[in-house]
């Protein structure tokens, strides 16, 4: 055994003295081991960068985005938010991540290419080699040996959930921070203001490639000055005003993007609710590729609900740094950023606080609820975290910790002589986190892509959309038009997959499934859609074959183009055709109750689920809410303890509301009988269109049921009736004469 450890250590000690005498190796050697992780990590994607994402959604999401960003920003980058999907919505890309820095990053590759796919895998491979690289670097700054922070490094650029959030481009750009938290650091410890302006200036860098990271960038420095300020308030004092200049300098440069941001949030209400986050047990769950373990602990998914795998190798080797601070073994390096005294038990704290804020609005182990989560404080308490949805992406950041963390263990490996045991181990930290994607698909690009695009690109269009629509529970797939309008030259297209989708958008989206309806070709009319593509072979297109003949025969479409198979290039389809939406006359809406709401103190709610009060309590702010796909028999019921003369019932909406397609008003009689007063048909569909395009924030569908006396109201969900989202109502008004 003694032999064989001696002729190990042998044989990497040549291997250490060849590299070394080398240095432009040296220095490339730990890039092309990243590079072979992204390889392992991302496979088949890295094999196939030019055509090939994880998968239709989030990844096609940025695909778009930096094609976008690529065309707008060198066209008219004054408008670069106005992008061209969920017409006819202003500055769109503010419902968004902007990824402009990305965008500019890789805009070279789109250029010679014309290639964005490949544009954005180049993009993610570059935004894990920065984080990788971003770690290593800072853990070579805390004295970390150079083996030990290529695995920190390693740990922190590919670890399990870093891969998961891949499609989501923007999320993986978060290896500036360490290079500001660096800066920081030097700046506080030495006070020259060229390290405050470097804070200053990778934050600002921050913010061009991810304003969803800026935010944690913020709250990890701000934890860190005001951390420093208890042990060391004179000097912090002292280097306040320098950091405060530096980052207002920085903020007035950012300003072009906050502000619109900020608008769109103000005039819209753009907040979620009060996320979940995840499960303490997905810090010990493998997603079902893993290489070494395959799937274990609990079912993960592929974004909310994700792996937060730490690694088995990983947590021993946390548990021995622990323990060597604990027990003040192990010394100080000769060179560090920070003493060992210090840094390991900040990153001890840091990676649990970071994890217990990723767990969201409470602490759940093995689906038991330990608590409230710490997570609470930030979205009540600090401003734009009512933006965030999914808070267990704050995991990102414990990572960075913990990757730290094994780094010190290692070090104190090899420091002890162990070196043979070091490069084991510097392979099996990261092969525990290896699991090549368990899905991919393949984009048409170049001659691949369907031939109606081009037709839609040479030929005058004001705004453009295709059916059949996905439908309401796969919006991920309006992706693809997103993706497609690359090669049809960005026309407006009322598609679209973002954060937070407005009101407008899914009312068309529920018209648009309608096609070619009466009421959807006047939605179209009004918002000045004259341009659809209809997809034959999609599912649904069989319905809607059935009734263009009628609508042309009317003389509301007219056929512009038709692209079959074996003379052209399709996609998802057997045939694509272009009709334009011929001018028709304008029908009227639904006519609006008139009156005034009246609120009986005592009347009676009912609901099938939920809560029925935050509806009629006059704050658009609670809501009634089925949070789920409908079964078709769910209401929402009030009754008055005598009759009542009812002019009219309203519903309120937000942004964020959510009802079903089909859904009708059913009055109660004297007798007890309910019989059906009103509908939800074309006329409250155009109704509601002509609200939203007064107001996009907020509308209202207003049902006139003249002046009939009534003991109560019922909503019901009508027979064929969805609502993928199910329902979310903030006020359901009763109106009298």
């Amino acid at each position: 055994m003694l032999l064989t450890q001696t002729t190990v250590a042998i044989n990497v000690t040549r291997i250490e003295d060849i590299i070394a005498t080398v240095p432009s190796i040296r220095r490339l050697v730990p890039f092309l081991l990243y590079v072979v992780l992204l390889i392992f990590n991302f496979y088949p994607q890295s094999m196939r960068p030019w055509d090939t994402v994880a998968y239709i959604g989030d990844s096609l999401e940025a695909v778009w985005i930096l094609s976008w960003n690529a065309h707008q920003l060198f066209e008219n980058p004054l408008r670069v938010l106005d992008a061209n999907i969920l017409y006819p919505t202003p500055s769109a890309l503010t419902y968004t991540d902007h990824r402009i820095g990305t965008a500019l990053l890789v805009t070279p590759i789109l250029w010679l290419t014309h290639n964005p796919v490949l544009a954005y895998n180049v993009a993610l491979a570059l935004g894990c080699l920065l984080a990788a690289y971003a770690g290593r670097r800072f853990a070579l700054s805390l004295g970390i040996l150079p083996i030990a922070a290529w695995v920190a490094g390693a740990l922190y650029g590919f670890h399990t959930y870093q891969i998961n959030e891949g499609p989501r481009l923007h999320l993986i750009y978060h290896g500036f921070l360490p290079l500001a938290l660096e800066q920081l650091i030097r700046y506080l410890k030495t006070g020259a203001t060229k390290h405050a302006f470097f804070v200053a200036g990778w934050m600002l860098l921050q913010g061009f490639f991810s304003s969803y990271l800026i935010l944690y960038g913020a709250l990890l420095l701000t934890i860190v000055v005001f951390g420093t300020l208890l042990f060391l308030p004179k000097l912090v004092a002292k280097r306040m005003p320098w950091l405060i200049g530096a980052a207002l300098t920085a903020t007035v440069l950012f300003l072009p993007i906050l502000l619109p941001y900020l608008a769109t949030a103000k005039a819209y209400g753009l907040r979620h609710e009060l996320p979940i986050g995840v499960d303490l047990v997905h810090y010990f769950s493998t997603p079902e590729n893993n290489v070494l373990y395959g799937p274990i602990g609990a079912e993960v998914r592929i974004q909310q609900g994700a792996s937060h795998f730490v690694g088995f190798v990983s947590l021993a080797l946390v548990l021995i740094a622990v323990l060597a601070w604990t027990q003040k073994k192990g010394g100080e390096p000769k060179k560090s950023l920070l003493p060992v005294r210090v840094w390991v038990p900040c990153s001890i704290v840091l990676s649990l606080f970071f994890v217990a804020l990723s767990l969201g609005k409470d602490a759940v182990l093995f689906n038991h609820h330990l608590g409230p989560g710490p997570y609470q404080v930030l979205y009540h308490w600090v401003p734009g975290f009512q933006q965030v949805r999914i808070p267990e992406r704050l995991s990102l950041l414990a990572m960075f910790f913990v990757a730290l963390l094994v780094g010190r263990s290692l070090s104190l490996i090899e420091a002890r002589r162990f070196k043979w045991a070091v490069w084991p181990l510097a392979v099996l930290v990261p092969l525990e986190h290896v699991a090549p994607l368990a899905h991919s698909d393949r984009i048409p690009i170049y001659n691949d892509v369907p031939a109606v695009y081009k037709w839609i690109s040479d030929n005058p269009v004001r705004a453009l959309a295709e059916v059949p629509v996905h439908g309401e529970g796969l919006i991920r797939k309006e992706t693809l038009e997103m993706y497609f309008s690359y090669y049809h030259g960005f026309k407006p297209i009322i598609h679209g997959y973002e954060s937070f989708p407005p009101l407008l958008t899914s009312l068309l989206r529920k018209v648009a499934a309608d096609f070619p309806s009466k009421v959807c070709l006047q939605a179209f009319q009004r918002v000045g859609v004259d341009t659809v593509i209809f997809h034959l072979g999609r599912e649904g297109s069989d319905q809607i074959e059935e009734q263009l003949i009628e609508q042309i025969v009317a003389g509301r479409l007219s056929l512009a183009a038709r692209f079959g198979k074996g003379t052209s290039p399709l996609y998802d389809s057997k045939r694509d055709e272009v009709y334009r939406v011929e001018q028709m006359p304008v029908l009227a809406g639904a006519n609006y109750p008139s009156g005034h709401r009246l609120i009986g103190n005592d009347w009676s709610y009912r609901t099938k689920v939920g809560d029925p009060l935050p509806a009629v309590d006059g704050d658009l702010s609670t809501q009634w809410i089925v949070p789920r796909t409908l079964n078709g028999d769910e209401f929402f019921e009030v009754t008055f303890p005598e009759p009542l003369i009812v002019s009219g019932i309203v519903i309120r909406l937000l942004r964020n509301s959510a009802f079903p397609n089909h859904f009708k008003v059913a009055g109660r009689q004297q007798g007890g009988e309910w019989v059906p007063l009103t509908w939800f048909d074309d006329a409250h569909k155009l109704q509601l269109l002509d609200n939203l395009l007064q107001d996009p924030a907020r509308a209202s569908i207003g049902f006139d049921l003249g002046h009939q006396e009534l003991t109560g109201l019922r909503i019901m969900v009508e027979e064929g009736g969805t609502s993928f989202a199910g329902w979310s109502i903030p006020e359901i008004e009763v109106w009298v004469p």
